[in-house]
Parts: structure tokens; C-alpha cells; sequence
């Protein structure tokens, strides 16, 4: 946790980043979205870390999210399993489910509006290679804001820190910092549509020519 501030002063300015996050991605227009999502997916396909991954972990996007879509199109090509989240809110948990399509007969809407598997295999955690997470904002140092239900934070404390974990978004949902509480859980690599930065100079993650190390 910041050591300056309460539980209360930090949920405040959370609060705040979100509120002025909605404000950037409601002035995006659709060709805007399309084409820094596939500016942004084009440094998650070159990576180290998703082409060293036999199963990758993606996320179904919202409107205001990048689209990766295309990264699990190409990991399909390539021969890799996917596994994107399905979340139980009365239990507020979150696990990966095997997917083979992105068809209406295999997803629905669930009670958070966010495409879900409606059937399919929970897939255990050291199974996992590689998690492409989304986020509200993220700092350059790896932390990134939700939207403040908790449930990626809960479940990628559950792995070990061994497991990559690369976080997603527009450039304009870089921040200064997020303020954080212990149970925050920061990314490994953060890619956006302009840069890409890494934590740890030590993990090969990303590709040559995008290693940015923050």
C-alpha cells in the first residue's frame, strides 16, 4: 500500500483514474480502436513470450478494451490452446476455461456483459504458459487499475511469479502511477499500441526490437 495514504484516500484515487479513463476512450472513434488494437496485438504475436507459449490465456474484449481477438486467431494457426475467463460472481472468483471458437453457440453474455464460455474444460494453472491481461490504466512499472471487482488480481496471485503475465492496452491508458494496495498484483510487460515495457531485464518476454525496460 502507499505508505502516505489510507485505504480510503487510495480507493479515492482510483476512482479518479477510472472516471478519467472513461473520459479518453469515450473520445475514440471505431477506426481509432481497430487500428491501435491491431498495432498493440502485433507486439503480443511477436514476443518471446507468446511464441514460447503452448497454451495462452486471453481476455474477451469489451468495447473500450483492445481487441485481441487476433491473437488467439493466431495462436490457433500456430497450434496453441486458449483459455480465456469465466467468472463466478456469487463466489468472486475467476478461472480459465478452454475455448475452440468465439461462435454464439459456445459464448454467452454473462451478469458483467463480457463474453463467456458457456461450456468447456477449467484449465489448472501450471498448464498455463502465458496471460494477456487487460486493464483500466496501467503504470509503467507493471500495475495496472481494474475495474474494481478484484477478480484478476485474486487469480493471478494464485500463480507463481514464473508464469508471464502481459498486460494490454491503448497508449493513452498509461498513467504516472497507480496507487496500490498489497493485494495489487503487477505485470511482467505491458504492451499498447505505441510502446512496449518490461519489470524484469532478466525475463525474456518480449521481442528485440520492442524491449523497452521500465
Amino acid at each position: 500500500m502507499d505508505a502516505s495514504h489510507t485505504p480510503h484516500d487510495i480507493t479515492d484515487r482510483k476512482n479518479a483514474i477510472r472516471s478519467e479513463m472513461r473520459t479518453r476512450l469515450a473520445t475514440l472513434t471505431a477506426d481509432q480502436r481497430a487500428e491501435w488494437s491491431t498495432a498493440a496485438c502485433a507486439r503480443l504475436i511477436r514476443s518471446d513470450a507468446f511464441d514460447r507459449a503452448s497454451r495462452v490465456m486471453l481476455y474477451m474484449p469489451m468495447r473500450s478494451e483492445v481487441d485481441v481477438i487476433s491473437v488467439a486467431l493466431e495462436a490457433f494457426r500456430l497450434g496453441k490452446s486458449v483459455c480465456v475467463p469465466r467468472v463466478e460472481i456469487a463466489r468472486k472468483t475467476m478461472n480459465a476455461v478452454d475455448i475452440s471458437s468465439f461462435d454464439d453457440e459456445s459464448m454467452d453474455s454473462d451478469a458483467l456483459g463480457v463474453r463467456a464460455p458457456m461450456v468447456g474444460q477449467e484449465i489448472p494453472h501450471g498448464e498455463i504458459d502465458l496471460i494477456i491481461v487487460p486493464g483500466v490504466a496501467f503504470d509503467m512499472g507493471g500495475f495496472r487499475l481494474g475495474r474494481g471487482g478484484g477478480y484478476y488480481d485474486r487469480y493471478l496471485a494464485r500463480f507463481p511469479r514464473s508464469t508471464a503475465t502481459i498486460g494490454v492496452c491503448f497508449d493513452i491508458q498509461f498513467v504516472q502511477m497507480i496507487p496500490t494496495e498489497p493485494t495489487d498484483i503487477a505485470v511482467h510487460a505491458v504492451v499498447s499500441d505505441r510502446r512496449a515495457v518490461q519489470r524484469d531485464p532478466s525475463l525474456a518476454l518480449l521481442a528485440v526490437q520492442d524491449r523497452n525496460l521500465i
